[in-house]
């Protein structure tokens, strides 16, 4: 008797009405649409439909049969195509719920800062296509008569760097104005000329097999691992789905060669890996490695891109996706959300580094936080990085009471590669200094030690903590500081190039909105003319050491020097190439650079790091420090640490000098076990901005009131409303409210329940938005790292 097959179920019918997410405002939001043409379409579609009259292209978020109630008897406008079918996976989605939770965010303000800019608008320019590099030399046909001094430092500028410098450079770098360019290209004094720079998005997914392509060079081999570097790579490799582990190796003892053979081993497995940095300074180093080992296909995702070549590397991580292929994805925070399919493999590097949390806008998101959520909703292993690690992480390593096991493993190197010292660190107390009537920024022992950098063929990095030339500009007579006109804090001074034998420009800047003005001759105050700048910043390091060690070559390296396209690896590869002798910047050069020729790192005014009104400023400026330190005695050559200060006795200076960092881990431990702070304790921090200084301490004053109730009955306290430690900023003044309560760490909750799980006592985040008054705004953050 012949097998009957069973009738198959019915196809089920198309949805009839659509919620669409669009980029509608400035946080976007859902809109219901009608499918009468019968369209399959499911969530996370991508589809073209009609906002007041211009197209538009949406993400489908939910579908339903019926009609909503709430929209029922109005018109509904239609789909009018699928652009793309499951643009966004399940699983993708449902790590956003997390972090919505995690965070206390809406899904939608969630969607929106995980997806890249433009994603779901038309991108600026066709993809693979790289921007416009704009050129600027002086015409040979200009007359050069009544040229202001301003205008002829550029020009004399221009010809010190063989009479061409890309647009960018001039103002970045160089500190000339956007207006005095124009005006003088008005004159026609300069000429503009236009270039293409190369798109960094383009390639092709599929990295196993694909190798190098036609006439690039051949791949480079794994290295010999040390027995340290061995027994971590097969930990990593053995270890469970989703396990978390801490790779905790000395500076220089081979942690990226760990992180990259085992993505070779996940690559290999037809699975994905994602590497994170905490900078976008730190990636030109680590995607170099990545490509001279895995080939052109790496994708690179950061916020120094432009938001096309964003979208491309978006799109390519799909594609690979849906093919089922592996890919490689090196980035900073924002990439821990790349739609990586088959994840086998997350590596956060300096995990420690307070960079991966995001401040605003909101979702205030840890990275470090994300990747654990996503490790365990995906199996993908999660290896944390760093030679100082945070004392979070480390807490993680402990074993939990009951004999449970710690939720992160923990893998040492404690050895330099070679099993080359680590570099001795030579304290050079200033106050002896001043006592013996030296009263320079520049020790002594200092200057003795980089008069012998260049008949030795060395280089040394120098930590400023400042940039800017000075840090403040105040009046003699009064004390009155020279304070931005739209934020509480004091303008720092800059100093243009000099030029022609003439002393630079100087001017007042703001760091918190960019206020910008010209230096006064005369108190606002008091009307004295006993102006005096003081503190010192990277400008003013490197005038004198420009003036005091004639022929020392020099590169500063600061947000002011690095901004634009691939200003950071510029900066490095001049400075890797033997370019100059000094590197002096802020602690962006403390993390993570590998540059062989490096045997002295100096730190100026390292008090500054060292006395703030932080709960983590000790942890954090240990770990500046340990870190600087890395960064000499890589190569061959040996290297020492140098640190200026006038408080030797510190506890910080103490642990970097014996450089027991497990030890300060345990003290710092036990204070905090103490006090009830973290990861003993949790905060959340609500902060509110708005026009008026009255007007949002009362909405500061009657949201505690609101929230209070709840907040106590779980336990927890409100702290406040105050003042933020810079209570105004562009203009809005800033309140804020501290939310103390029990963390993972404490008795009650000892189960190693991860930090971000545990629910905040608050409303909804639209709940709480709609008790304000118009104009003032509301961030919450969970778990801040600084208040």
């Amino acid at each position: 008797m012949p097998a009957t097959s069973s009738p198959s179920p019915p196809e089920p019918a198309p949805p009839g009405w659509l919620e669409v997410w669009l980029e509608a405002g400035r946080e976007g939001r859902a809109f219901t649409y009608a499918n009468p043409s019968g369209l399959a379409i499911g969530a996370g579609d991508l589809v073209r439909v009609r906002l007041q009259g211009r197209p538009h292209t949406g993400l489908v978020v939910a579908t339903a049969a019926v009609c909503p109630s709430a929209m029922e008897g109005r018109p509904i406008l239609p789909v009018d195509a699928v652009l793309e079918s499951a643009a966004i996976d399940p699983l993708w989605q449902a790590l956003l719920e997390g972090v919505a939770r995690q965070c206390h965010s809406g899904l939608f303000r969630t969607l929106k800062s995980a997806l890249p800019p433009g994603w779901l608008g038309q991108a600026r320019r066709p993809p693979g296509q790289g921007r416009t590099l704009w050129t600027v030399r002086p015409n040979p046909a200009a007359a050069m008569a009544s040229i202001t001094p301003r205008q002829q430092e550029l020009l004399d500028h221009l010809a010190s760097h063989g009479g061409t410098r890309l647009l960018r450079d001039l103002v970045q770098e160089a500190g000339f104005g956007r207006t005095l360019i124009a005006t003088m290209e008005r004159r026609g004094l300069l000429l503009r000329e236009a270039g293409r720079g190369p798109s960094r998005a383009g390639g092709a997914p599929g990295l196993p097999g694909g190798g190098a392509g036609a006439g690039s060079p051949p791949l480079e081999g794994a290295r010999p691992p040390s027995p340290a570097q061995a027994a971590a790579m097969a930990a990593i490799a053995g270890a469970p789905p989703g396990q978390n582990l801490l790779l905790w190796g000395v500076t220089g003892s081979g942690k990226t060669e760990v992180y990259l053979q085992a993505a070779a081993r996940e690559l290999a497995a037809g699975r994905s890996v994602l590497i994170l940095a905490p900078e976008i300074g730190l990636i030109p180093q680590l995607l170099d490695r990545c490509r001279r080992r895995f080939g052109p296909a790496v994708i690179e995702y950061h916020s120094g891109m432009g938001d096309g070549e964003r979208v491309v590397a978006w799109r390519r991580c799909l594609e690979a996706a849906r093919r089922r292929e592996p890919c490689l994805a090196v980035g900073t925070r924002s990439a821990v959300f790349l739609p990586l399919g088959q994840l086998g493999l997350i590596v956060l590097d300096e995990e420690h580094d307070a960079s991966y949390k995001q401040e605003s806008p909101m979702p205030c998101y840890h990275a470090r936080e994300v990747a654990r959520l996503r490790a365990r909703q995906t199996g993908a292993r999660l290896v944390l990085g760093t030679a100082t690690p945070s004392v979070e992480t480390w807490w993680r390593c402990q074993p939990r009471p009951g004999g449970q096991p710690a939720d992160t493993r923990l893998l040492p190197l404690p050895e330099r590669i070679g099993q080359r010292p680590l570099p001795p660190v030579r304290l050079v107390d200033m106050r002896l200094e001043l006592e013996e009537g030296h009263r320079r920024l520049i020790s002594r022992p200092l200057m003795a030690r980089l008069e012998t950098l260049r008949e030795r063929g060395e280089q040394a990095v120098v930590l400023v903590p400042r940039r800017g030339y000075r840090s403040f500009l105040s009046c003699r007579s009064c004390g009155e500081v020279v304070q931005c006109p739209h934020c509480d804090v004091p303008l720092t001074v800059h100093r243009g190039p000099r030029a022609g034998g003439r002393e630079g420009r100087e001017w007042l800047r703001c760091h918190w909105c960019d206020h910008r003005q010209e230096m006064g001759d005369r108190c606002g105050h008091c009307g004295s003319t006993a102006f005096k700048p003081f503190g010192a910043g990277t400008q003013r390091v490197m005038e004198q050491l420009a003036t005091e060690l004639e022929g020392l070559r020099l590169i500063r390296f600061d947000r002011d020097t690095t901004r634009g396209r691939d200003g950071h690896r510029r900066l490095l590869e001049r400075f890797a190439a033997g370019e100059a002798d000094v590197l002096v910047g802020t602690q962006m050069l403390a993390k993570g650079m590998d540059l062989p020729r490096v045997t002295l790192a100096a730190v100026l005014a390292a008090d500054g790091l060292l006395h703030r009104p932080d709960l983590r400023a000790t942890e954090q400026c240990l770990q500046l420090l340990l870190q600087l330190a890395g960064r000499a005695g890589r190569g061959e050559r040996p290297g020492e640490v140098l640190v200026q200060t006038y408080s030797p006795e510190h506890p910080v200076i103490r642990h970097l000098v014996d450089g027991r960092y497990a030890a300060f881990l345990a003290e710092e431990l036990e204070l905090r076990r103490q006090g009830g702070m973290v990861p003993f304790g949790r905060a959340c921090l609500l902060r509110l901005a708005g026009p008026s200084a009255s007007g949002t301490a009362t909405a500061a004053a009657a949201l505690a009131e609101r929230i209070r109730p709840a907040v106590e009955a779980a336990g927890w306290v409100v702290i406040g409303p105050a003042p933020a430690p810079v209570a105004r900023v562009a203009g809005r003044s800033r309140w804020q409210l501290l939310l103390h309560g029990s963390g993972p760490g404490a008795d009650a909750a000892a189960d190693g329940a991860p930090d971000g799980d545990a629910a905040l006592p608050l409303p909804p985040e639209a709940d709480l938005r709609r008790a304000l008054p118009p104009g003032v705004s509301l961030t919450i953050d969970p778990d801040p790292l600084e208040l």
